[in-house]
């Protein structure tokens, strides 16, 4: 293969030497069959890499490499890196190593040591930092609940405990438990995963909590971690925080980050990427430890304390009214532990944090992404202006949602405005896979903070818009539909999606990422092994649409045949439908069946994904005639589709997702007639333009702070499906500019 180019953006003042990245590379079918031929370079000279395969296609060549590398990255300018897959990776100089016994995990990164318990849940009880040793020195991560009962992860409650990742360069270790009282009760799971570098002295830490209490849900009104060193001599102590620079306070001192705090601090950055620091620092007798909250501002209300004991870490102050934590619902939260000795500055502290709040990320041309052939080919070969600007507005004008169990996901003012949470916020969820659009514009613009957007609203998806516990085989599992709370509606696979979960396993290498995709398939068998699901023309199109795209998207992952015969039953489901009725009717007032295009088109570009796959002639026959009936029975006099086939519904619609599946039936069938109706729908759109960009108006609901804009089904229901006709008519040459 080609040399490829690796671009890091300008980003810190200083030097960083030997700084931690973690890249994602697709590649083609057929291309490598050998991961560890990777050759990263700086310049001239190879960089030592650690790699591992995350996806592969059919004929076992990789599809998804994962690469973690140290970089010596330049202060206060951009620079560039490259790759190949033409010779052997270096041995690194300095290793992490991970030794395991029966009983503990030791790890080393050189200077730095740590033991791990596979047994007791509290947090590294043994550091060393060169001559320097602690025992003890931290506490488990506890939660209280609302009678004041203590339950904590310390103690014999580890019930596995995993290395995932071994080094050289980078290894991952992962414990799961249930934590205790006392006096012996359980309550909630948790999980508590450590990552450590070569080299470095510090650990990157997370802690989730999920609620599977078959009693439903629990108030909590606390959830905290503390660091008790031990001092002979008198510590220095410190506390940084500011959204534009860090104000550093010396000696004891506290801040608390709360509702009223986020509402009148003024910041322009893009929240995902970055809103600002927020770390305590103590250090005596040649040990310190300081502790960074990610992302803190953003996940409020949050406290941090520093005194002569130690550090105070309140991932959810006892000071705030207690949160209800529903069922079902999980929290991730992460931390930097930077072990340092006296030499270390305050304002290498400072920068330590800031890196881990902002780190650097390596990206790659979009040339790569188009040519591994790893997502639907969304990258025209010309572009329109006009287009690529709104894309970008409609991108940056959304809305979103702040606080501990909203953050990652934004509320939808139409669904809201309908009345459907009762007078609350009804929540997005992720509808319509936002962070799969937010990664396929990422990687079409180069632009770092959509690849941000993308993970944070993954990551939330993972923990609050996923079911983790629920009696009902039919939910649990499975992503709960658009509502208030987040999880107080059911599951239905017209409202679950896998891509982008998926993307964030690529990404990241999360593999709660993939569990948490494969999980949601397995929900959508369930359902259509219900009796709802047994007829044709009983549910609308979209229904059974959305169950094959999901599921098509799991098995190219998995290659698990399950998945694919349950799409071959949809398939077949959708030609029974088109031969009993003549199109796809779905059933609506209690004496009609009706056409809807948008619902229809969803099933049309799920069953083009199959045909993608399988080469099933019969279902681009199927394509074809569908779409042809849309165009006889659906679009209006003045050129534009109605919203349903009723007089009542017959108000004007008709979007992206129509003219998604007008190209795909063009390209089938090559007849003009379908790529007319998608260009006249395409100058439509831009006459009447794409999206502006610009943060909306912050306001307080209840425990949130809210963003105005569009939810984010507005981008993610719309990016795809444009692409495809963008695509599409840009190629055939029909779009000026």
């Amino acid at each position: 293969m080609s040399v490829s180019s690796l671009r890091f953006d300008k980003l810190s003042m200083y030097d960083r030497v030997a700084e931690p990245v973690s890249l994602a590379i697709p590649l083609p079918e057929s291309a490598v069959s050998d991961p560890e031929t990777l050759v990263v370079r700086n310049g001239d000279r190879p960089v030592a890499c650690q790699v591992r395969t995350t996806s592969t296609w059919p004929d076992g060549s990789v599809r998804w490499l994962m690469a973690d590398f140290l970089a010596d990255l330049p202060g206060n300018t951009s620079h560039t890196m490259a790759y190949n897959f033409e010779g052997r990776s270096l041995e690194p100089e300095v290793i992490v190593t991970v030794m395991e016994s029966d009983s503990v995990i030791d790890v080393s990164t050189g200077p730095l040591e740590a033991r791990i318990d596979k047994r007791d849940g509290a947090l590294l009880p043994s550091v060393s930092l060169g001559d320097s040793e602690r025992a003890n020195l931290f506490s488990g991560f506890e939660i209280v609940d609302a009678s004041e009962n203590v339950y904590t992860t310390a103690g014999d409650t580890v019930e596995s405990a995993e290395v995932v990742q071994a080094g050289p360069i980078r290894a991952e270790i992962e414990l799961t438990g249930t934590p205790r009282s006392e006096a012996g009760k359980l309550l909630f799971g948790y999980t508590i995963r450590l990552v450590f570098w070569a080299g470095k002295p510090w650990v990157d830490v997370e802690y989730q909590f999920v609620n599977r209490e078959p009693s439903g849900s629990v108030d909590l009104s606390a959830i905290r971690m503390i660091s008790r060193p031990g001092a002979k001599s008198e510590p220095k102590m410190a506390l940084g925080e500011g959204h534009y620079r860090t104000s550093v306070k010396e000696g004891e001192s506290e801040r608390l980050l709360d509702q009223e705090t986020i509402l009148y601090q003024a910041v322009e950055h893009v929240l995902e990427t970055f809103y600002g620091d927020f770390w305590a620092d103590w250090c005596a007798d040649g040990f310190g430890v300081a502790i960074t909250q990610f992302q803190a501002h953003q996940n409020f209300p949050k406290r941090l304390a520093v005194h002569r004991d130690g550090i105070d870490v309140d991932i959810y102050p006892e000071s705030q009214p207690p949160v209800t934590i529903l069922q079902g619902v999980a929290k991730t939260h992460r931390f930097l532990l930077h072990f340092h000795g006296d030499e270390t500055s305050l304002e290498d502290i400072t920068a330590r944090s800031l890196q881990f709040q902002m780190p650097d990320v390596a990206m790659l041309p979009e040339s790569v992404y188009r040519d591994a052939g790893v997502w639907e080919n969304l990258f025209p070969a010309d572009r329109h202006q006009p287009i690529e600007a709104g894309l970008i507005d409609k991108a940056d004008g959304r809305g979103l949602g702040l606080g501990m169990i909203h953050w990652g996901d934004g509320p939808d003012a139409g669904y809201t405005q309908q009345g459907r949470g009762k007078g609350d916020l009804v929540w997005t969820n992720n509808e319509y896979d936002f962070p799969h659009g937010m990664y396929l514009l990422f990687a079409k613009t180069g632009e770092r903070r959509f690849r941000d957007i993308a993970s944070v609203a993954a990551q939330h998806w993972i923990d609050v818009d996923f079911c983790h516990y629920s009696d009902d085989p039919l939910k649990m599992g499975g992503q709960p539909i658009h509502t208030a709370g987040h999880v107080t509606g059911g599951v239905t696979p017209s409202h679950e999606w896998t891509e982008g979960l998926l993307d964030y396993y690529h990404f990241t290498g999360k593999r709660e990422a993939l569990k948490k995709a494969i999980s949601i398939a397995d929900n959508m068998l369930r359902h259509l092994d219900s009796p709802k699901f047994k007829e044709a023309g009983g549910f609308a199109a979209r229904e059974t649409g959305w169950a094959m795209r999901g599921l098509v998207g799991v098995y190219q992952e998995t290659r698990d045949q399950k998945y694919l015969d349950a799409c071959t039953l949809i398939a077949e489901q959708f030609m029974d439908w088109k031969r009993e009725w003549g199109a796809f009717l779905a059933p609506y007032t209690s004496h009609t069946k009706v056409r809807v295009p948008f619902m229809i088109s969803i099933a049309v570009n799920a069953l083009y994904r199959y045909h993608s796959v399988t080469g099933d002639d019969r279902v681009a026959t199927l394509i074809v005639e569908e779409m042809a009936d849309l165009l006889e029975h659906c679009v209006m006099p003045d050129g534009r589709f109605f919203y349903k086939e009723l007089p009542s519904l017959n108000r004007r619609a008709g979007g992206p997702r129509e003219m998604e599946a007008l190209c795909h039936a063009y390209e089938l069938s090559g007849d003009q007639k379908f790529l007319d109706q998608a260009k006249r729908m395409m100058d439509a759109m831009l006459a009447s333009g794409l999206g502006s960009g610009g943060r909306g108006s912050k306001s307080v609901n209840k425990d949130a702070i809210i963003f105005g804009g569009p939810g984010p089904k507005s981008f993610a229901s719309f990016f795809v499906p444009f692409m495809v006709a963008y695509k599409t008519l840009s190629d055939e040459g029909l779009l000026d500019g």
